[in-house]
């Protein structure tokens, strides 16, 4: 069971030790990020904890004689049928985030929360608005290229795959199994928010997204059509720097 616990909740920390190099490198380099989080370069920190997450994952299921061949569950033939899924589960998994969203944020503001939007999502600009050099936006459009192919299939075969099984087994309880693993996969996302009360939200909101999938992953008893899902949803996130490219809002 430790490795469910481990799989669980190992992005954390890996986030945090990742952006702070990064944070750190940007300062050596002359450059004066104010905010230690940088949502419009997370692609960059994201992608170095799934390659390392990948291997830690292999290296687990090689010990236990499984393959993330096994856990994936493609079939070539079943591919029309799982892009299909994936959207469903998509406008299904939507409802109760965006719900999730501004019911958090009605918690916090009350009648006034439609006016907040910028201070959850946006933040305070002049917090990360130092001038980013040109090469690291291109390397970080370069990145996004690739993130979703990486992203999507390493957190859901980490989460649901993975540590949801092994905790069904172990407990017996279908909502220990799920609510666990989705804790893991809320806190993670706090790293991509622009301020305090954004990360607040996007927990309350990724927490809620993570129990919709464990639920449609335990009765669907399928991992292919969530990762697809999960990769349509990151490859809308995974644009950002290429905008900013074309834009030249650097």
């Amino acid at each position: 069971m430790k490795n469910a616990w481990i799989i669980s909740f190992i992005r954390i920390p890996l986030l945090i030790v990742t952006l702070f190099f990064v944070f750190i490198l940007l300062k050596i380099l002359g450059f004066e990020p104010n905010f230690f989080f940088l949502p419009d370069l997370s692609v960059i920190y994201f992608t170095v904890v799934n390659l390392i997450c990948y291997v830690l994952l292999y290296r687990i299921l090689k010990k236990e004689g499984r393959s993330i061949k096994n856990l994936l569950d493609f079939h070539p033939n079943r591919i029309g049928k799982d892009i299909l899924y994936g959207l469903f589960w998509l406008f299904i998994l939507y409802i109760p985030f965006v719900i999730a969203v501004i019911g958090t944020m009605f918690i916090m503001y009350g009648t006034e929360f439609i006016h907040h939007f910028q201070t959850v999502f946006a933040g305070n600009v002049e917090n990360y608005s130092f001038t980013r050099p040109r090469w690291l936006i291109w390397f970080a459009a370069c990145i996004s290229l690739i993130f979703p192919f990486l992203n999507a299939p390493i957190e859901e075969l980490m989460y649901r795959g993975y540590a949801q099984r092994k905790f069904i087994i172990k407990y017996k309880r279908v909502w220990i199994s799920i609510i666990i693993p989705s804790i893991g996969f809320a806190l993670q996302h706090v790293m991509l928010a622009a301020s305090i009360q954004g990360a607040i939200v996007y927990a309350v909101a990724f927490f809620v997204w993570g129990l919709g999938s464990g639920f449609i992953y335990l009765k669907q008893k399928r991992l292919f059509p969530l990762i697809i899902c999960h990769f349509i949803v990151n490859i809308a996130f995974s644009i950002l720097p290429i905008i900013f490219l074309i834009t030249g809002d650097y």
